[in-house]
């Protein structure tokens, strides 16, 4: 669909839905107040209230790292994704890439790199409060020295002094 504003209001219009065999029906253009549909859409942003708490310290860690990007960079470390544990979701997880050089400008692209990941589980207290811990150690200690190898290649890891991760199946290293 397309959402336009009109004046005063927003319009929904132009619906465009994925072909199927079954006649459909046109779908009409809706208007809404264009004051109480910015109202609603920023309650709607704001709204917190479906998340559990690692997911929000994820969120929070992950704007505490775009006002303050100099927070990993200083580390030679670059964002990668942050969010919750995929089998556990009561853990935050910040990825973030190690480029030697990144610090001071002179990233060499073709060099080694890698992927650290840190995990942090849910310690019970607010989610603002874990965040704002993580962002104060990240301020105060290379990540390196905590977060774990997880991605690049064991040649780089090897190059860059750093563990490489063992499989926790020996059939995986097969």
């Amino acid at each position: 669909m397309t959402i336009r504003r009109e004046d005063d209001q927003v319009v929904w219009s132009d619906w465009r839905r994925p072909p199927t065999r079954q006649p459909q029906a046109e779908l009409p253009e809706y208007r809404f107040d264009a004051a109480d549909y910015d109202t609603e859409i920023e309650r709607a942003e704001n709204d917190r209230s479906w998340a559990w708490p690692a997911r929000n310290t994820a969120r929070s860690i992950a704007a505490g790292l775009r006002e303050q990007p100099d927070l990993l960079t200083r580390w030679d470390g670059q964002v990668g994704w942050i969010g919750t544990d995929f089998h556990d979701q009561d853990t935050t997880v910040v990825s973030f890439m190690y480029w030697p050089g990144l610090a001071a400008g002179q990233r060499d692209k073709d060099g080694p790199w890698l992927q650290f990941i840190w995990s942090l589980p849910d310690d019970g207290t607010p989610p603002e409060n874990q965040a704002a811990a993580a962002l104060r150690q990240l301020a105060e200690q290379d990540p390196k020295t905590y977060a774990q190898v997880r991605g690049g290649s064991r040649s780089h890891a090897e190059a860059l002094g750093f563990p490489w991760p063992e499989p926790a199946d020996p059939e995986e290293s097969a």
